[in-house]
């Protein structure tokens, strides 16, 4: 008994000092110029009342209400959240200083414990408002091995969440982006003609551009029409050093066709989502995406590609754009 005492504790201390080697800090900050005045912006922060209408962690689940505590646009009051698809957590204001900053004090309890500071910070810029919104604080320390992960995760959501509110603010005639869960769908086969981008992430959208352009003029010369909307299929993609490996392509209904390299792609499910608007928000939908497929409880299948279909192109970075995810084969 004492040997098996000994081995346990043995692996707890080990435990113990393997994710001691990780920090938890958290500390993120996503900035955004907003075409609304600065009191207007304001108070989408200050006045609790107005994140049910911008909140990142509520975007899963429309409709639901958030529970307020105290006066909502002074400090002590706050609100709190239970979602079962939006997590749970909590915000208390801690000082407020009207146009300038707001302090609170943030708790999300799921779908991952983290405490943090929220720190806000407005600036007018002629007739726009340029907002800062930054987290800083610890995650649990059972979950400091994924600290990384957490605070590119934190990163989007920020993001996601000034994206929303600008949507609320900005004249209708703003650029903006709206994105549906579509769900699963029946993908088929087809063919395509492509070049292989490696590279960073960020170069990955002027490269589309130019070889969309370039296999297009390549296929009118052999006099091949396409057959569906360009597509570009993810072989690899390495988000901690923000590179990837990506097919782009085009389509094609040519057996025999080898003046140009040719993909496969094979019949399968997979897990929908549509951005409509601009692609600058593709790694946005992408994070929703993989968070709807994890709280739909489907799995992915591993050795299938994920992959964007570009349906209506409006114009350069722009237009519907379908994401999808390949899932284990399942009955519909």
């Amino acid at each position: 008994m004492s040997t098996l005492l000994f081995v346990a504790a043995f692996c707890v201390v080990a435990v113990l000092v393997y994710m001691a080697r990780y920090s938890g800090r958290l500390n993120v900050t996503q900035t955004r110029l907003i075409d609304a005045p600065i009191d207007r912006v304001y108070a989408m922060v200050a006045d609790c009342r107005q994140w049910a209408h911008w909140s990142p962690w509520l975007a899963h689940s429309p409709g639901e209400t958030l529970v307020l505590s105290g006066q909502p646009d002074a400090v002590g009051g706050g609100f709190s959240w239970d979602s079962e698809r939006g997590g749970s957590g909590q915000v208390e204001q801690r000082h407020l200083a009207p146009y300038r900053t707001v302090e609170q004090q943030m708790r999300l309890k799921s779908p991952f414990a983290i405490r943090a500071r929220s720190l806000w910070s407005f600036a007018s810029v002629g007739a726009q408002t340029e907002v800062t919104w930054t987290l800083r604080g610890r995650v649990a320390f059972s979950m400091r091995a994924f600290a990384p992960t957490l605070r590119g995760a934190m990163a989007l959501e920020c993001r996601a969440g000034l994206d929303r509110m600008a949507s609320q603010l900005e004249p209708a005639t703003a650029a903006r982006y709206d994105i549906t869960c579509v769900g699963v769908q029946e993908v088929p086969a087809c063919r395509y003609v492509y070049e292989t981008y490696r590279g960073p992430i960020d170069g990955l959208p002027e490269a589309r551009e130019q070889t969309i352009a370039r296999l297009q003029g390549q296929l009118a010369q052999h006099g091949i029409a396409p057959t569906g909307p360009p597509v570009a299929v993810y072989v690899q993609t390495n988000v901690k050093l923000r590179r990837t490996v990506c097919h782009i392509g085009i389509p094609v209904n040519a057996p025999g066709f080898d003046q140009m390299p040719v993909r496969e792609m094979p019949a399968h499910q997979a897990y929908a989502v549509e951005l409509q608007g601009t692609h600058s928000a593709l790694e946005v939908a992408w994070y929703r995406a993989m968070q709807s497929l994890s709280l739909d409880k489907l799995q992915p299948d591993q050795r299938l590609t994920p992959f964007e279909r570009y349906t209506h192109r409006q114009h350069a970075g722009a237009g519907l754009t379908g994401l999808y995810i390949p899932l284990q084969r399942t009955a519909l």
